[in-house]
């Protein structure tokens, strides 16, 4: 059987920032090791801001055997460049196009989603098969009302295959064409023992100070108000803490983060926590890794409650650390039809408070007490790292890698079918 060639299609690829960039690059490295060829089309990060947003981007860069991908680059993703898109595609020649689809990602431009229908007027050849990231209605266009979802159902309809990373985004979309849900894995994968004393020093942390980590962007869903009513409680219990806040404050592709964070900035200094909060700003993922190390529990108090399509959790998750995050959605099973190997089993996928302290979405007095509770009882903080542990490595790359080839050989053995019958 001949070699698969994939082209990946990302709106972010090293080293520009952001949870897609990370999880492509990931995706690849992985699926070189199953023995794909894979190349990449990107947006051209070029330009002043385009270029230093770029230049300090967390993505990892692929650290296995494999010979990096090949990375063509397109000078956007609004209706005009949809041709140049597809001429870099024709160029490359894949089996199968893998379109990594979240709105932001793309710069909110709809056009994108009219690939599927470029690519096949241009060649017959390549399937083509969308990774839908999130499939929440865009939040920039408010009065948009329901055109807003019609994008999205338009590349549903036209993909060959879809791949949902987030079980209850497949159950929402109710797919007619072939499905399936394969989590992500964690962004920043943990390599080596970092050296937890060597970070505090770095950061200035004292040995007895109890350090709560946050990491990810400044995002409006990641509940950061909450984070700081929370640490304004603690400072009234006399507890010694610092918030420290890991990696990059905006990323690349949503424009919204950096109102967020001007707002985080000026509630600090009204609640005048400053002298309890520490930021890393951009750093390498071996230094994302020794920072996570050196805390004592992560806080992650989303908006929109804790699930799977989290990258930010999942690291966490993958360090072992201890988590304290906002009650999931309930959760619904994936019906078999959609279960693929090795993720086949989705109620093993199921986040309770055997994996991660739960507390209310927006309840900043139930976040400070279950902080308060974790620095005083180091027992439940190892339990938790030990459960986080272990369900992030039921997560692995290379178990992604490994459904996600074998959803490529399902959708290309269902259209070798139809063929046959349409003959």
């Amino acid at each position: 059987m001949s070699q698969i060639h994939v082209c990946l299609v990302t709106g972010e690829y090293p080293p520009a920032v952001g949870g897609i960039a990370d999880y492509t690059a990931l995706l690849a490295e992985h699926l070189r090791e199953e023995e794909m060829r894979v190349s990449v089309v990107t947006g051209d990060y070029g330009g002043d801001d385009g270029g230093r947003r770029a230049r300090r981007g967390t993505s990892p860069r692929p650290t296995g055997t494999t010979e990096p991908p090949d990375v063509q680059t397109v000078n956007g993703w609004g209706f005009r460049s949809i041709r140049e898109i597809v001429r870099r595609i024709g160029d490359i020649e894949p089996d199968v196009v893998h379109l990594q689809y979240q709105t932001a990602a793309f710069g909110m431009s709809a056009a994108v989603c009219l690939l599927p229908y470029a690519v096949r007027a241009a060649s017959r050849r390549p399937r083509f098969i969308t990774t839908f990231h999130d499939l929440r209605v865009p939040y920039l266009f408010p009065r948009a009302g329901s055109l807003r979802r019609a994008p999205a159902r338009l590349l549903l309809g036209a993909s060959d295959g879809s791949i949902f990373t987030d079980h209850s985004d497949l159950l929402a979309a109710r797919p007619r064409r072939k499905a399936a849900w394969i989590p992500i894995g964690p962004g920043v994968v943990p390599r080596g023992r970092p050296n937890r004393a060597a970070t505090r020093n770095r950061f200035q942390i004292d040995a007895d100070e109890f350090v709560i980590a946050h990491f990810g962007f400044m995002n409006a869903s990641k509940g950061v108000e909450t984070l700081l009513a929370a640490a304004e409680r603690l400072v009234r219990t006399g507890l010694r803490f610092r918030v420290l806040f890991v990696g990059e404050d905006q990323g690349i592709s949503d424009p919204t983060n950096a109102r967020t964070a001007a707002r985080i900035r000026a509630l600090e200094s009204r609640l005048h926590l400053e002298d309890h909060i520490i930021r890393t700003g951009w750093l390498p993922a071996t230094e994302i890794s020794r920072a996570l190390a050196a805390s004592d529990v992560a806080a992650l108090p989303y908006a929109d409650g804790a699930s799977l399509r989290r990258s930010t959790l999942l690291t966490c998750f993958g360090h072992g650390i201890p988590v304290v995050t906002t009650t999931p959605v309930p959760f619904a099973p994936v019906p078999r039809e959609y279960a693929i190997e090795p993720f086949d089993e989705p109620e093993q996928y199921r986040i309770d408070e055997s994996l991660a302290a739960l507390v209310p979405v927006g309840d900043d007095a139930a976040l400070a007490d279950e902080l308060h509770r974790l620095a005083h009882d180091p027992g439940r903080r190892k339990a938790l790292a030990r459960s986080a542990r272990q369900f992030a490595q039921r997560l692995s790359w290379p178990s992604i890698a490994r459904g996600t080839a074998g959803f490529y050989g399902a959708v290309r053995r269902a259209a070798a079918r139809e063929r046959s019958r349409a003959r």
